[in-house]
């Protein structure tokens, strides 16, 4: 007993470096569970997603449009597991140990309350044990405070601990005693787990071992460590053929002629089999493939030693730990007694973060050439050559693209936006298998870099950063590059109409070419509107384009100016609809366009012919091309305002409309006896509006433009003279897209001049549609608890705070809206499961009209795409699916 007791209290030798390595592993523990559980989220995980839809408008444009985000946050599950049941003997009044290794495998902290009891043919002294911390694992308490409660443990944190109980002196050979630890959550008290021991009374030898290790973790590839194999007698008698096993597990390796026993010393044991060392006792030390066996030959009552070796960790190894557990059996005096684990004693193989990626300097990713104004894609293949799971924050750093350039990241799909998961504000990948863990260790992110018009050219450059989540301070920069942004080229001429006296085709001239000289000339009188038809070509070989129409008298467009009272209308040549734009011209095509210029009455004569040029500008490309025709002029009280126009605006923006006021009378207006008031009116609300006097007629607002608000502030108006007018449509940020405002601008003449009454109130719109696409997404959600398919709770775009625990279930709702004029085509609508869920097939993803769905298969993760085709204006399609909640 006195041997006993000196064995149990030389335990305190070690409390020092025992807390110390109880600190280390806690740490890890810390970081380590984060990683080994990404597949599972944490409690308070953020589940983010946002849809995106494809489309092309009534204009033959490619548009992307993104829906909001919404967010799942996932609860706390509690969950633990305890491990385990041993059979022991132990001599009557001696000290018998158990190690209890518990988990917690729940997705949240928590902490464990911890009580025994026990039954049999004999109980321990107060019907219970003792339990004491073991951080290390090794089988032996860390020092002499008794512990009723694991404290606080991060998921997937591990507690060690040991139970000892004081056998009583009455106990009687083979009585036994059944020994329930049990452990119960703090977060969900019904939540428990037991394992139970068994205690023989023998009056023989009662050998014990317990195992440990010189530290409790480590990096791939490191070491020497020490394994230490302590074994003691607290029986009556010697015990005979004392056989230690240790069968190392793969990734660690014995380090040759490294065995020691405290009996012999410092002499290193050999390896060889059969190869007994010593002289009383006797030691039989072996190794063979990796498994370390030593026999000794008698270990008498009271008596205890140690067996050591030393081993290092082998390299390539994942974050993960490595659990070693030892046997031992002997001979009590009586009988044989079967092999017995000892402690399980786990090493971790610390993670470690590094990543690389396709994209990294000297291999950029590169695409040779894109059109002006396209989008240009660029995909960047991420891969985790760390040793566990980690996620990377991507972030887009220095970029030579030209000015107007905007930058958007995606997920592998291409189509559904990177978000955050892990709750930094930062889009990223979300949890990436380490490459020794798993074949999918890679990740693609998509950059897609949207060009601005007018800008041609390259190279162009941006880089971005892969962060590691795990180590903040592992990082790799990558290139994308595009070779050049091709100019386009767009070619204007004229078409010979009936009224036209002179023609001269300019087909020699080609894209982008100017002649001053006279193309066309038409004869008209003064207060009549004569007509140029023009010819616009797309010469591109690859992408359309649209080209804004404008008249000038400047053949250098350095001011929009026209003769004073002129104007210049361009209609759609076969509706006759008013325009400012050609519309989409695919590659190779050409389309018609009428130039209606009106001369104002009292116009003086020009025989000479009064030249204007039209151009045509690409506002995507910036490219243009100009001819020059002419109105000849051959030699009544009216107010004319001029044109209609339509434009689209970004909401928070505004668009600027050019507007001319002609007094196409005899007689000069807003003078001393008549007056010319200029009214603005909107139909929508979130629009407002001001016109101003276009001083200096270049169709910019500068500060020598003057806001009107009264008749005075527009001036006299003489016979036949005009004004430019530009008015300013102004949408806040609240406006919806899609919603079109039309803006009256009215012009009220009063006052009698020379006994003629005021001529009639004239009026001209422009016609506003907000836009980022004609297409409004809505994404909502609702919790699917039991995973059947259907939905809960009513929809919405709130966060879900409760019930959304691993293995429960979210149902999406994605509503895809043309709020546009016109139908809008090729629409396809897209979305992919979050990280930490999965797709979930009970109800199939559907639409509402039906359409054609794309989606993974039942439990894995991807793109849920749906194909509508056309979309009516006003009309609506709901996507609906579910994901899973990874368990």
């Amino acid at each position: 007993m006195t041997n006993t007791r000196s064995a149990w209290f030389n335990v305190g030798a070690k409390l020092s470096s025992m807390w110390i390595a109880f600190a280390a592993i806690a740490v890890f523990i810390l970081l380590f569970a984060g990683s080994g559980h990404a597949a599972s989220p944490l409690a308070g995980t953020s589940i983010g997603n946002q849809a995106s839809a494809t489309y092309v408008d009534g204009s033959a444009v490619l548009r992307t449009v993104s829906s909001n985000v919404v967010s799942t946050i996932v609860q706390q599950v509690a969950a633990l597991t305890i491990t385990q049941s041993l059979s022991k003997t132990a001599a009557a009044g001696t000290q018998v140990s158990y190690p209890v290794t518990l988990t917690n495998t729940g997705n949240g902290t928590d902490s464990f309350a911890l009580t025994s009891s026990n039954t049999g043919g004999f109980t321990f002294p107060g019907g219970a044990v003792t339990l004491y911390a073991d951080a290390n694992g090794d089988g032996v308490a860390d020092n002499t405070t008794p512990i009723t409660n694991t404290g606080s443990l991060a998921s997937g944190a591990v507690f060690r601990f040991v139970a000892i109980g004081n056998v009583p002196t009455t106990a009687t050979n083979a009585q036994a005693n059944a020994l329930v630890i049990t452990a119960t959550s703090a977060f969900a008290g019904t939540v428990l787990a037991s394992v139970t021991d068994t205690t023989t009374i023998t009056s023989n030898a009662v050998i014990n071992v317990n195992k440990t290790m010189s530290a409790v973790s480590g990096l791939s590839g490191s070491g020497p460590y020490t394994v230490t194999l302590s074994y003691n007698n607290t029986g009556n008698i010697a015990a005979t053929g004392v056989t230690l096993t240790d069968a190392l597990p793969v990734g660690m390796t014995y380090v040759p002629t490294s065995g020691l026993w405290s009996v012999t010393g410092a002499t290193a044991l050999t390896d060889a089999t059969l190869d007994t060392q010593g002289t009383s006792p006797t030691i039989d030390y072996s190794v063979t493939t990796n498994t370390v066996k030593a026999i000794i030959s008698t270990v008498a009552a009271g008596q205890s030693g140690t067996v050591s070796f030393k081993v290092n960790i082998d390299a390539s190894l994942a974050a993960a730990p490595l659990n070693n557990t030892a046997t031992f059996a002997y001979n009590d005096g009586a009988a044989a007694i079967p092999a017995v684990n000892t402690n399980t004693f786990v090493f971790t193989v610390n993670q470690t973060a590094s990543l690389s990626s396709n994209s990294t300097t000297g291999a950029p990713v590169t695409v040779a050439t894109a059109a002006q104004g396209s989008t240009v894609a660029f995909v960047n293949v991420f891969t985790n050559t760390g040793n566990a799971t980690d996620s990377f924050d991507i972030a887009i750093g220095t970029s030579s693209f030209p000015a107007g350039s905007s930058f958007a990241l995606y997920k592998a799909d291409g189509v559904t936006p990177l978000v955050d998961t892990n709750g930094n504000g930062i889009p990223d990948t979300g949890p990436v298998t380490g490459i020794l863990t798993a074949a999918n260790n890679t990740y693609n992110v998509v950059l897609k870099v949207t060009l601005p018009a007018g800008v041609t050219g390259g190279p162009y450059s941006v880089t971005k950063t892969a962060t590691s989540k795990f180590d903040p301070t592992k990082t790799v920069t990558g290139t994308d590059t595009l070779t050049v942004i091709a100019a386009n080229t767009v070619d204007l001429k004229n078409v010979a109409t009936a009224s036209a006296t002179v023609t001269i085709n300019d087909a020699g001239l080609g894209a982008g070419a100017f002649a001053a000289p006279v193309i066309v000339t038409n004869l008209t009188n003064p207060g009549t509107t004569t007509r140029f038809t023009l010819n616009v070509t797309n010469p591109s070989t690859s992408t359309g384009d649209t080209f804004n129409v404008a008249a000038s008298t400047d053949a250098t467009f350095a001011a929009l100016a026209l003769p004073a009272g002129w104007t210049v209308v361009f209609r759609d040549s076969i509706t006759g609809t008013v325009i400012t734009n050609t519309g989409i011209i695919a590659s190779n095509a050409s389309v018609s366009v009428f130039a209606d210029v009106t001369v104002p009455a009292g116009q003086a004569a020009i025989p000479a012919g009064q030249p204007i040029t039209f151009r045509v500008l690409s506002p995507s490309t910036g490219s243009a091309d100009r001819i020059t025709d002419a109105v000849i002029v051959n030699t009544v009280r009216s107010v004319i305002v001029t044109p209609t126009n339509v434009g689209q605006v970004v909401p928070g923006g505004s668009v600027i409309y050019t507007h001319t006021i002609t007094n196409a009378g005899n007689v000069a207006e807003n003078t001393a006896t008549s007056t010319v008031a200029l009214t603005l009116g909107n139909t929508q609300l979130g629009y407002s509006t001001v016109v101003y006097l276009d001083a200096n007629n270049n169709n910019i607002i500068d500060a020598g433009d003057v806001a009107i608000n009264t008749a005075a502030d527009l001036g006299a108006l003489a016979a036949g003279a005009t004004k430019q007018l530009l008015v300013k449509v102004t949408a806040t940020s609240g406006v919806g897209i899609g919603v079109v405002n039309t803006t009256t601008l009215t012009a009220t003449t009063a006052g009698v001049v020379n006994t003629v009454a005021a001529p009639a109130t004239v009026s001209t719109t422009d016609t506003t549609t907000a836009i980022s696409g004609n297409i409004v997404l809505l994404k909502e959600q609702a919790l699917d608890a039991n995973c059947d398919g259907v939905a809960d709770t009513a929809y919405g775009v709130a966060t879900i705070t409760t019930g959304a625990i691993p293995t429960a279930c979210i149902s999406y709702r994605i509503t895809a809206t043309n709020n546009g004029s016109a139908n809008v085509l090729s629409l396809v609508l897209s979305d992919a499961t979050p990280a930490s869920t999965s797709y979930l097939a009970t109800v199939p993803a559907a639409t509402v009209p039906t359409s054609t769905i794309s989606a993974p298969a039942n439990g894995a993760a991807g793109t849920v795409t749906a194909t509508i085709g056309t979309l009516t204006p006003s009309a609506s399609v709901v996507l609906t699916f579910g994901v899973k909640i990874n368990p």
